[in-house]
């Protein structure tokens, strides 16, 4: 019971701290930090322990699995070497940068601590790095490989993690040993998550056939796909990390033309809520944990020695993306098609690459769940540095990089792709020809003069979307101005409407089994006004993300 109400006061501290944060200048981490931070210092607010184990299973399946499921699979492909070399060489050239840093400042650190302590700050944040690069529109291949990249090294960065850690525990370390394990975990991972994705997604399509299932239960075992691949991985003895994402990209892959419109706002509202939450209660619990992990250390170490390592640490991992980046981006162009239109960066959007090495919730993630004790009841060994020194690097990369990376990209005028809207406009003018095909198709089935009635209205609404999809020049200015217009008449009444609707509610005249079916009405609707483009040249059309109104 204790522990539930521990849950809920974690949950209303993240809403209070997001509301806060919309208000500040920084990523949404920082505040969460800071949040947790201030609030441990708090008499009354409870004390909480985390379990090791726990919070790395809690956490970092359904996050990556998220990252894999809305990974753009096209631009992933185009940029496979790109994010390949990213996240291979250089969480590697990362995990023996820090490595020897932190080994060759910190007294008494083990080897293998020390590479584990590389490992853990070696993985991106792709929710820190999103947030900023999502509103500023980046080209799409920088954007793939950001995401690509946070990915696919979270799954390498937290596989040389538990090597690290095993080497630790056993005192010994094979390098040779270490490649052929590896690969066999990585393959065997692989494996598990694929047949795990595909197995679910069968069972899916069983439920959906015998029209035993809907949106919630179709989500449900959504949210379970990542931890049964995770266990099922675990269980058989081979990388659960890379089975999460292997699934999460075969679902992304699967789930977008088998889910019906209902089902992916329901799945994609859940696991954004999901995500949310996960992330929130990361940072805050890493903001309470932070007078132990200070405690923890300052009694072994001074206070400039500990600032001392963190910039030192903070430094080898900023430096050693940056030294990586560049001459392999470059390096790239000396293979077969590396030089073909499209699939080389910019020096400015290299530079962006190299700075956005923010840290985050994996990092934490990986940092607590090293285990309290070894084998034989005593302390681990480094455990409280490491957690300190990876809770620095977090804490460094968010209030450097985080804060400074939306300047850079503008500084450098790091712009969106010319084909986006070329392709966009494609999509809708396919998709609204194909609409009105098969409205017209259907005009001998509407046998009676209110079916015809209506059929011609649908019909007249579609030839005017593709008419103003189709136009160009001054028509098409005229017609983005008449749409804009629509817009704010549309809003209008909708507004208007639904106070109507809320005082007869309120006054008592309607009940709420009437009001809440159109309220849902409205809410669609209003979706629909602000999903439509506004100022695009794609004008006209209504192709996105709400397809069917709500249920009532």
């Amino acid at each position: 019971m204790l522990e539930f109400e521990h849950a809920l006061i974690l949950l209303l501290l993240i809403a209070a701290l997001a509301v806060i944060t919309r208000w500040l200048p920084w990523p949404a981490p920082i505040t969460y930090l800071a949040g947790g931070a201030g609030a441990a210092f708090l008499p009354s607010f409870p004390k909480l322990a985390l379990d090791p184990g726990f919070f790395f299973l809690c956490f970092l399946p359904p996050l990556l699995f998220s990252d894999g499921w809305l990974m753009p699979l096209r631009e992933f492909m185009k940029a496979k070497r790109t994010i390949l070399l990213l996240a291979i060489g250089l969480v590697g050239f990362t995990t023996i940068a820090v490595g020897l840093v932190a080994y060759w400042l910190v007294p008494g650190l083990p080897l293998a601590m020390a590479f584990a302590l590389g490992a853990i700050v070696s993985p991106t944040d792709a929710v820190a790095v999103g947030a900023i690069t999502g509103r500023l529109k980046i080209p799409a291949r920088l954007s793939a490989i950001l995401q690509g990249e946070s990915l696919m090294n979270d799954a390498t960065g937290l596989v040389a993690f538990k090597f690290a850690l095993a080497a630790a525990l056993a005192g010994t370390f094979s390098a040779t040993a270490m490649v052929g394990q590896f690969a066999l975990l990585a393959v065997g991972g692989v494996g598990v998550g694929l047949g795990c994705g595909y197995a679910i997604g069968k069972i899916r399509d069983l439920l959906r056939r015998l029209q035993s299932s809907d949106p919630f239960i179709e989500t449900t075992l959504s949210l379970m796909t990542p931890y049964a691949a995770y266990l099922a991985a675990e269980v058989i003895g081979v990388s659960g990390i890379l089975a999460v994402v292997a699934a999460g990209l075969y679902s992304g892959w699967r789930d977008p033309v088998r889910m019906d419109a209902e089902t992916r706002q329901t799945a994609f509202a859940v696991w954004d809520l999901v995500v949310f939450w996960l992330n929130g209660v990361a940072f805050v619990l890493l903001g309470l944990q932070s007078p132990k992990i200070v405690a923890a250390v300052v009694g072994t170490h001074s206070p400039v020695q500990l600032v001392g390592f963190t910039l030192a640490v903070s430094g080898a991992a900023i430096l050693a993306r940056l030294a990586w980046v560049f001459p392999a981006t470059y390096l790239l162009a000396l293979f077969p098609g590396g030089k073909k239109r499209g699939t080389h960066l910019s020096s400015s959007s290299v530079m962006v690459l190299g700075w956005a090495g923010i840290r985050g919730t994996v990092t934490l993630a990986a940092a607590l769940s090293i285990p309290l004790f070894l084998p034989s009841g005593a302390p681990f060994p480094g455990r409280d540095i490491v957690i300190f020194l990876a809770f620095g690097v977090i804490l460094v990369t968010l209030l450097l990089q985080g804060t400074t990376l939306d300047w850079l990209i503008n500084r450098l005028e790091v712009r969106g792709d010319e084909d986006r809207p070329k392709e966009e406009l494609l999509a809708r003018r396919t998709a609204v020809e194909a609409g009105l095909k098969t409205l017209v198709a259907m005009t001998d089935s509407a046998t009676t003069p209110e079916m015809r009635a209506a059929l011609d209205s649908v019909i007249e609404e579609y030839e005017r979307r593709l008419a103003a999809l189709a136009a160009q020049g001054e028509t098409r200015n005229r017609a983005r101005r008449r749409r804009s217009a629509g817009h704010h008449y549309r809003s209008v009444a909708l507004h208007a409407e639904r106070h109507a609707l809320d005082d007869l509610w309120r006054s008592g005249a309607i009940i709420d089994e009437v009001h809440r079916p159109l309220q849902q009405l409205l809410d669609y609707e209003e979706s629909l006004l602000r999903d439509a483009p506004d100022e695009s040249e794609n004008e006209g059309a209504t192709v996105g993300k709400n397809e069917n109104p709500p249920k009532s």
